[in-house]
């Protein structure tokens, strides 16, 4: 009988002790990604920039893929917010482009206020 006791009681100190170290592990997890967020959103700007360019040159958006990957490499500090939102006024933006660099540009913003 007191085998079983100390059996269970084995299992709820395993059970506790996994417990808290994946507690660790998801707040190490979320820490990580709150630090590289900005740069998980200029990279997927950046990538649907490029899909979208044409074999002709685009000023406004040449400039913009620049900026980005200068962001990316940590040429500049910041990400280029007032680039995104010049483009996004743009009559060359596609409708998808527009909606993706607008919650992006929400984001940073959102995260810049809470700072």
């Amino acid at each position: 009988m007191g085998n079983n006791w100390e059996n269970l009681l084995w299992e709820i100190a395993i059970f506790f002790t996994l417990g808290i170290l994946y507690y660790f592990y998801q707040k190490k997890k979320i820490i990580n990604f709150e630090k590289n967020k900005h740069s998980l959103i200029m990279n997927e700007i950046l990538e649907s920039c490029l899909s979208e360019k044409k074999d002709y040159p685009q000023s406004e958006l040449d400039t913009l893929i620049e900026s980005l990957d200068d962001f990316l490499q940590k040429k500049i500090p910041n990400p280029p917010l007032s680039l995104l939102k010049m483009y996004l006024s743009s009559s060359d933006c596609s409708k998808e482009l527009k909606e993706l660099i607008s919650e992006g540009i929400i984001e940073i913003e959102r995260d810049h206020e809470k700072k």
